[in-house]
């Protein structure tokens, strides 16, 4: 039987951006050879955990919540999340806009957005995002499996 559910998140598209670009300046700096072995030791770290790190959510099965933070998997540190047992959950679409006034896309514009579907749940006017994603099928199966894993209901349309 299974004890606990793994939600995991979607990573900032400009933090894996910098770290690749981190990759290629660490790259360049031990093929010329320029610089300290103590810069390029943390240039290293720093790219390290830009590329590999995640933020997960774990469901256990008598509702404790836990926040993970990863790094290629692995769980450096773990917190807990107080919330009280949801009485629904609900899959809904969600459009986000962000001020672009850094970096290439404030040449295009002032803001940036996207479109999510998202799992949220509900206690009274309480509320917790637990999972977003880009595919309103992968949305429905993870709240479907959440609904059945809780026993709670889903309610508005899917």
């Amino acid at each position: 039987m299974i004890q606990s559910l793994f939600y995991k998140q979607k990573k900032p598209l400009t933090a894996l951006i910098l770290g690749y670009i981190l990759l290629v300046v660490l790259f360049s700096l031990l093929v010329t050879n320029s610089g300290p072995l103590n810069q390029h030791i943390v240039l290293g770290i720093i790219t390290f955990f830009l590329i590999g790190y995640s933020i997960s959510y774990e469901v256990s099965k008598d509702f404790i919540l836990f926040k993970h933070l990863k790094v290629f998997g692995i769980t450096l540190f773990k917190s807990i999340i107080h919330f009280p047992f949801p009485d629904y959950l609900i899959v809904f679409s969600a459009t986000y806009k962000q001020g672009a006034e850094w970096g290439s896309v404030a040449a295009i514009g002032k803001e940036r957005g996207g479109h999510n579907y998202v799992i949220r749940l509900f206690k009274g006017n309480k509320h917790f995002t637990i999972y977003r994603t880009n595919s309103l099928e992968d949305a429905k199966e993870k709240a479907s499996e959440l609904s059945v894993f809780l026993n709670v209901e889903i309610r508005g349309k899917m």
